[in-house]
């Protein structure tokens, strides 16, 4: 009965140890899991607002760019159509990204002066 005492004893720490293991590990992966999802809030790996604005309007931008050649290189639209909606676009593009700079400027609090 002596020996199946101590068998069960060291057993028993043995299990308390290894599960005291498991559990620092695991709280260590979960930290880990939780900063990463602190740091990306976006799914297109921008870590802000304005940045994921930009991304989505370059990616309008080059949409609608394509868009734009496609129509003229299946001759939907002539020349002078192309060009002119073209520039158009590139109009739209860049009061969007001025808009965008100008709400990050007016939200930002580190601006440098």
């Amino acid at each position: 009965m002596k020996a199946s005492m101590k068998k069960i004893t060291a057993l028993a720490l043995a299990g308390m140890m290894s599960f005291g293991v498991t559990s620092v590990s695991l709280s260590s992966i979960s930290e880990a899991h939780d900063s990463d999802v602190q740091q990306e809030e976006y799914a297109d790996g921008t870590s802000n607002k304005y940045s994921h604005r930009i991304h989505e309007e370059e990616t309008t931008h080059r949409q609608n760019v394509r868009s734009i050649r496609y129509e003229h290189r299946k001759g939907m639209i002539d020349d002078k159509e192309h060009d002119k909606k073209l520039k158009e676009e590139q109009e739209r593009h860049d009061k969007k990204m001025q808009q965008i700079k100008d709400d990050y400027e007016t939200h930002n609090h580190h601006k440098s002066r």
